[in-house]
């Protein structure tokens, strides 16, 4: 089953928070208002068990700090199926 996703354009995300002095994903979470395992797991590999889509308050943090447009941060990804074999 094809689940479409948001996902982190990571380099340009990264390349965002250097511009605004941000040096890691603490300094990151508190400017987004976000926890720092939020942050964490956006930027981790889709392929990586513990990665998890960006939300609501991650993508309005990195909107309202860094400014838009949406898809210079994220993309809309449906190609994926869904990581646990026993979703429908």
């Amino acid at each position: 089953m094809r689940k479409p996703a948001i996902r982190l354009r990571t380099d340009a995300f990264m390349a965002a928070a250097i511009e605004h002095g941000l040096d890691n994903n603490t300094q990151i979470a508190a400017a987004l208002g976000v926890s720092v395992v939020q942050v964490w797991r956006a930027m981790l590999p889709v392929s990586d068990p513990r990665h998890c889509s960006p939300g609501t308050a991650f993508i309005a943090g990195v909107l309202t700090v860094f400014g838009g447009p949406f898809e210079r941060f994220f993309f809309i990804d449906e190609t994926l199926r869904a990581r646990n074999k026993n979703a429908v």
